[in-house]
């Protein structure tokens, strides 16, 4: 496999925020200096990234303060803005070739329009990843989709499965699973697990589906700073329900009930992935996996 080559940053010299050591984002890059008083002349910018063939060519981030900008070099007119949260997930496939500015921009206007779906659909079912109907009480579970899936290595996942005691259907697979650690009453939150999860069911009340698990209910806490997603026994309010939105690959994101705010799963060194509200990233897809 050939080596990743590093992209260029041109970089606020005061104030920066990608100059952080222990942030992988900012491995294997290329940096340049700029003072705070000063704006980037991209075309300069464009032309010195031009002039050295060892970096990513197509694409270079300009950082200053927590915005950071990610600038075509063919044109320097297209540009995107990502938030330091957000360019976890956007840098690294921009280097890698795997994204481009345009695919970004076009996919932040289809999860725009998704959110701009009505909050009462006539005749909302939940459906599995094969499009069958998940009736109310039927078993299923989440399973968490992201980009690495598929990419390790077969002759491990063969011994694993050789000594494994874990259910087929769930291994190799990122799932929800419900923490309970923090005992506050709340009856456990969701969270991110591999080669496991919990079961969920749905139930319908005047036309509006609701998530459970163990006859409790999803939802989440506009107070909680935490932004995580609870269970509760009693039917959520209108400020507390989560909606379920349904991507054209019959795949779901989350929001709140006719927010612009979706649900994302941040992994902690792939033991565990913390599952909540994040406003400026892209949103996790998750699918429902009937039993």
């Amino acid at each position: 496999m050939a080596e990743q080559k590093p992209i260029h940053y041109f970089v606020c010299s005061e104030g920066s925020d990608s100059l952080n050591l222990l942030n992988s984002t900012e491995e294997n890059t290329i940096v340049e200096y700029f003072d705070s008083e000063e704006d980037v002349d991209l075309a300069k910018s464009a032309e010195i990234v031009k002039s050295k063939p060892n970096c990513v060519q197509n694409h270079f981030i300009v950082n200053k303060g927590y915005e950071y900008r990610a600038v075509e070099t063919d044109n320097v007119e297209n540009t995107y803005i990502i938030s330091s949260i957000r360019r976890y997930q956007f840098v690294p496939k921009l280097a890698a070739g795997t994204a481009t500015i345009d695919a970004f921009i076009e996919y932040d206007k289809h999860l725009e329009d998704m959110a701009k779906k009505l909050e009462t659909q006539p005749g909302f079912k939940l459906r599995d990843s094969n499009g069958n109907v998940i009736p109310d009480g039927k078993e299923f579970a989440i399973q968490i989709l992201c980009d690495s899936e598929g990419e390790l290595d077969e002759e491990y996942l063969e011994d694993i499965d050789k000594t494994s005691i874990i259910d087929p259907l769930f291994r190799h697979k990122d799932w929800v699973d419900i923490h309970t650690h923090y005992g506050d009453g709340r009856g456990g939150f969701l969270f991110g697990h591999p080669d496991g999860g919990h079961i969920f069911e749905c139930e319908t009340i005047d036309g509006i589906v609701y998530l459970k698990h163990n006859g409790r209910y999803l939802y989440f806490d506009i107070d909680d700073k935490r932004s995580l997603l609870y269970f509760s026994d009693k039917v959520p309010t209108k400020e507390q329900r989560i909606q379920i939105h349904f991507d054209d690959d019959g795949d779901i994101c989350l929001t709140g009930w006719g927010g612009r705010v979706y649900v994302s799963c941040d992994w902690i060194k792939c033991a565990y992935g913390a599952i909540g509200f994040c406003e400026n990233v892209f949103p996790t897809k998750f699918r429902l996996v009937s039993l």
